[in-house]
């Protein structure tokens, strides 16, 4: 299958073993390509103005600055780029508030690799 689009993903968490294993996962991929990673939202905001993702893969909590804060300031600077969370907390109010700072989508870190890779796809269309 030839991709008709590479899309272009930054993968941000604080946790260097998620971020390698999506690193990883991308890698089996024709249309996704990784372009960036990063530990803290601040980074993410940093990374967006050079990287220019078009898809970020964002976790909530995170330290320096979080991932709803980080969201709010890349959806006001970039709104092409698609946001998604990727989340361990059940919490609804956290879900609602990255929602209203312009994430696309929220999901479980708990979701299954093809349908992460279908939400990713999708949020481009």
């Amino acid at each position: 299958m030839s991709p008709s689009k590479i899309i272009r993903m930054l993968i941000v968490d604080d946790h260097e073993m998620v971020r390698r294993g999506l690193a990883t996962f991308f890698d089996t991929c024709d249309d996704l390509e990784l372009v960036g990673e990063a530990k803290n939202g601040q980074e993410a905001v940093q990374l967006c103005e050079v990287l220019k993702p078009d898809v970020i893969l964002m976790d909530v909590s995170m330290p320096i600055m979080d991932g709803v804060t980080a969201t709010r300031l890349i959806a006001k600077r970039s709104p092409h780029i698609r946001i998604l969370i990727l989340t361990n907390s059940t919490g609804a109010k956290r879900e609602s508030e990255a929602l209203e700072a312009g994430a696309s989508l929220v999901l479980r870190k708990t979701v299954s690799i093809d349908h992460l890779a279908s939400a990713i796809r999708d949020a481009t269309q």
